[in-house]
């Protein structure tokens, strides 16, 4: 049972330094992390990309990735085109505000990591991501069993 509550405390806490880290982002540069990711991995690829494999590489919904897309838009920062092949499938690119904007944001974004990062060492970065890989093992397989029909009993 204390190994349960200690687990539960690190998983709380978890989610309160992620939710820290996002609040102070967002302060520090003036963009949401969410529409700072997608207007990264826009940055960083070359041609369109599909929006369901946008979703995909941001680890979004696609609902919440539509939404955060169509306000983007409107700002000037994306653009979207239907594929001339297959008119349900959306492309997405970076416009040349947005190329603009990213490479604007791109010196507050190392310095605000640079900051967050100050007082933690490789070592313990490595322990982390080893330690947040099990963790994503461990719910991929708690979902796992949810999926199996007789796992419900």
């Amino acid at each position: 049972m204390e190994l349960e509550r200690q687990s539960v405390a690190v998983l709380q806490q978890f989610g309160r330094t992620y939710r820290a880290y996002a609040a102070a982002f967002e302060q520090c540069i003036g963009l949401p992390l969410p529409r700072w990711r997608i207007l990264h991995v826009l940055y960083l690829q070359e041609d369109a990309i599909a929006q369901r494999a946008l979703a995909d590489r941001v680890g979004m919904d696609p609902g919440a990735l539509t939404r955060q897309l169509k306000a983007m838009q409107e700002l000037g920062w994306v653009e979207r085109t239907t594929s001339e092949r297959d008119n349900r499938v959306t492309h997405v690119t970076l416009s040349q505000a947005g190329q603009q904007l990213v490479a604007r944001v791109m010196p507050l974004r190392s310095a605000f990591l640079q900051d967050v990062l100050t007082e933690v060492s490789g070592s313990t970065m490595q322990d982390l991501s080893r330690g947040l890989a099990q963790l994503e093992t461990g719910i991929a397989h708690a979902l796992a069993r949810l999926e199996q029909p007789d796992a419900v009993a």
